[in-house]
């Protein structure tokens, strides 16, 4: 299948680097045979309804003063189904999977929670590299397109909706990831609590986020409410409240950086924890406190990843 590329999310997402050459075609072909519609079909109704029905909805959303108008609208949004594909099938995506596989194969953290998985590319990344992940989100169209995905690979993810009170994620945890999830959470203080609940002491906590700013130049869907967490100090205090404790941040090496101004875009020769707390792309990694916790030495390499 040719790569199908969008010029449409480049001037939206300049970020996304354009298709990654070996992810795009599959991606974009699963999910031409989900739809069973051609890519080209798919993206005039996305951009149709992104510039057009969905910004209302949108402007809603992020102005919610209740929990059920953020919830209604992951349930019933096809919104996510062509953008969260193609941001999958980015450059920009695979090598921030590519990072986190590498922080789970370095630190030991064998069994992964997912949170806010959506079409559940980070999950089928994961276990595609031996990695045990297990996938939450709400119930809607993404989560019943990442179960159709998940079966098409011959995978067998556990699967657990947010709104299902009988079947919730026990843990422990090695590893949750939040991957730009927490802005559209409403009860951020609930789901931290629930978040530090599954995690084993010890184990860590993945968070990427980009709230919402005060002069309103954001995506419309984060959530208003939570502009302070802008200031990544108050984020970190909410951490601490629920025993999770800041140790660096999570991003490509050196060596990465330095392939990378050698003219080799997205590349990733392994990983460092830097000890600085700020936002700016990377994952903020916040440990679970917890007894006869032994916490790993994030200053020392770790089979050839940090350099």
């Amino acid at each position: 299948m040719k790569t199908f590329h969008d010029p449409r999310f480049d001037a939206e997402f300049p970020f996304w680097g354009g298709p990654h050459p070996q992810a795009a075609p599959v991606v974009l072909a699963e999910l031409t045979a989900y739809l069973h519609q051609p890519l080209e079909r798919i993206a005039e109704d996305y951009w149709r309804y992104h510039q057009g029905a969905d910004l209302e909805a949108q402007r809603r959303v992020g102005e919610a003063t209740d929990a059920a108008t953020v919830l209604q609208y992951y349930t019933q949004t096809p919104h996510y189904l062509y953008e969260l594909s193609g941001w999958e099938a980015s450059r920009e995506k695979q090598a921030w999977c590519a990072v986190v596989a590498a922080a789970c194969r370095c630190y030991g953290l064998r069994r992964v929670l997912d949170v806010g998985g959506g079409v559940g590319g980070l999950t089928l990344y994961l276990n595609r590299c031996g990695i045990r992940c297990d996938y939450l989100d709400v119930k809607g169209k993404t989560f019943d397109y990442a179960a159709w995905r998940f079966a098409r690979h011959g995978l067998d993810v556990l699967m657990f909706d947010v709104l299902s009170a009988d079947r919730r994620p026990r843990g422990p945890y090695d590893a949750i990831v939040t991957w730009d999830v927490l802005e559209h959470i409403f009860d951020l203080e609930d789901a931290i609590h629930h978040i530090a609940l599954w995690l084993r002491p010890g184990g860590w906590f993945l968070s990427k986020s980009t709230f919402a700013t005060g002069d309103g130049r954001h995506e419309a869907i984060h959530l208003a409410q939570h502009v302070r967490y802008g200031d990544v100090r108050l984020l970190n205090e909410l951490m601490n409240r629920h025993d999770l404790r800041f140790i660096g941040q999570l991003k490509p090496n050196r060596l990465s950086r330095l392939l990378r101004a050698c003219g080799v875009p997205y590349a990733v020769a392994g990983i460092r924890v830097a000890p600085r707390l700020k936002h700016g792309g990377n994952f903020l990694i916040h440990e679970r406190v917890g007894d006869a916790v032994v916490a790993p030495d994030v200053s020392a390499a770790c089979a050839g990843e940090q350099r």
